[in-house]
């Protein structure tokens, strides 16, 4: 049924949200979330949106049986079958402690026209009829678990889902009325005994096969690149009271081997906020990781060239400017030749949150060469650096992207091919290279940022980020993307 399989992407679209992945009580959560009742509020208006625009459209199949009369059985079919009007005056989504979600409506009601037909022995008329059907009142409610393969489940029974169609009503047209009539109140009947029974049986099975099927494949890692991928898995069961708390892994593996990132993982203060509809807290740990990981897997490697430098900002020639100016030696021993400044990380980049800001720091090494007719390069020296970042952390659309600005650095020599390397000098030209090379080559990666959780056609609105010890704060409310009404499995 169309209507099922909406409600089930809307469903399915709250699970991913409220969390995957395994429980491991023991592990500090680098990630936390929170779908507050403002959030909830906003996941029914979506549904009870997209159930009006579906059963509107709905093609219902055509129908036959048996209805008891005075003069004995008749045979009916009741064909062409469309929703005239439908509507949900009242709907709510709420937690139910310990246990998941509970979906309730209240005074549904609906109308369908449609054409009937009757035998009777030799006898047999047509017309068309309308149909009504009011104050109807339906409930489920929807456990939510996860299985040791670490992925969530939801599952529901008779007894967690309720439907009162409430009063059913058909006026038929045409034929012959005096006989109608007296079967009509039979229609009426066979079909609200026929909703009471059969709805909630198809409710309870859609969630524990389809549903259940749907939210079993998704996966628990967010690929970051070529090289990484963020686990967002549970540590811990969520926790349903009057928002949803959920506590995840919020680390960063190598996506051939995972292996722990070293240092600690900053406490999350509690904090009862739940006035926007959605919340993440992010430790500094999943930054970190991210570091480690780069780090290990050899990505942070650069090679600054002339070539990936911006067209008229620095050159890197030897006999112009600043190369000629702050390195004259080089400028005598090699005129006229470009250099080549490889830069790469000597231990993992470091995240550090502050109550107000959050601040970056890298140690590296810079290897300068000169690029000879030949191509080949002429080592010149290599410096030490400790270098002190500003980041400035914001969302775009479902993505936590960054911009880093230069601070200070300190340069030691590690080695040299060059007598009396001015150190001094270096310490003036490095700010010019690192400004024109590598701040935007890191701000670049920043501009994709990482990926949030998250489900396709919703994204982050009216975000806003506060700052507290080694951890950042994320709160927002949700926005549904115009012309994606669609689902679309979170992890692919």
């Amino acid at each position: 049924m169309e209507v099922l399989t909406q409600t089930r992407k809307i469903v399915c679209l709250l699970v991913t949200l409220v969390g995957i992945g395994a429980v491991t009580l023991s592990t500090q959560p680098g990630f936390e979330a929170r779908i507050t009742q403002n959030g909830l509020n906003f996941l029914r208006d979506v549904g009870v949106a997209i159930l009006k625009q579906k059963i509107t459209s709905l093609t219902i199949p055509d129908q036959s049986g048996k209805a008891s009369s005075p003069i004995g059985h008749i045979k009916y079919e009741l064909k062409g079958m469309r929703v005239t009007s439908f509507d949900i005056p009242s709907s709510t989504i709420t937690t139910k402690p310990g246990v998941g979600l509970t979906v309730s409506l209240k005074g549904v009601s609906l109308s369908v026209h449609g054409d009937w037909k009757y035998k009777y022995h030799f006898v047999s008329d047509h017309g068309s009829f309308d149909l009504s059907v009011s104050a109807v009142d339906a409930s489920v409610t929807i456990h939510v678990g996860v299985d040791q393969g670490g992925r969530p489940t939801v599952s529901s029974s008779d007894a967690d889902c309720y439907l009162n169609a409430g009063r059913v009503s058909i006026k038929l047209h045409h034929g012959a009325s005096w006989l109608y009539n007296l079967f009509r109140d039979d229609f009426a009947h066979s079909i609200q005994k026929s909703m009471n029974k059969e709805v909630c049986t198809a409710i309870v099975k859609e969630i524990n096969e389809d549903l259940e099927q749907e939210v079993s494949t998704l996966k628990v890692n967010i690929p970051f690149n070529d090289v990484a991928e963020i686990d967002y898995s549970l540590v811990a069961p969520p926790v349903f009271n009057t928002s949803i708390n959920t506590a995840h892994k919020g680390e960063v593996y190598d996506i051939n081997h995972h292996s722990e990132a070293p240092g600690p993982i900053p406490a999350i203060p509690s904090d009862p906020e739940d006035s926007r509809m959605f919340y993440m807290w992010i430790t500094d740990y999943l930054a970190n990781s991210a570091g480690y990981v780069l780090h290990n897997t050899g990505f942070l490697t650069y090679n600054v060239t002339q070539d990936n430098l911006p067209t008229g900002k620095i050159s890197l020639n030897t006999s112009e400017f600043p190369i000629a100016n702050f390195l004259p030696e080089i400028t005598k021993q090699y005129p006229g030749r470009l250099m080549q400044i490889n830069l790469n990380t000597t231990s993992p980049p470091y995240i550090n949150t502050l109550a107000h800001e959050t601040n970056g720091t890298i140690e590296g090494d810079i290897a300068a060469y000169v690029v000879q007719p030949d191509n080949s390069l002429t080592y010149l020296f290599t410096l030490g650096v400790n270098l002190s970042l500003g980041v400035t952390v914001s969302i775009n659309k479902t993505n936590l992207v960054w911009n880093a600005t230069y601070g200070s650095a300190d340069l030691s020599i590690v080695s040299s091919a060059m007598k009396d390397l001015p150190l001094k000098q270096l310490q003036g030209l490095f700010p010019l290279v690192c400004k024109a090379g590598l701040i935007p080559a890191l701000n670049r990666k920043g501009e994709s940022g990482i990926p949030l959780p998250s489900v396709d056609g919703y994204t982050f609105k009216s975000s806003s980020i506060t700052y507290g010890e080694g951890f950042m704060k994320i709160s927002t409310d949700l926005a549904q993307e115009e012309h994606k009404l669609r689902f679309k499995p979170l992890y692919k």
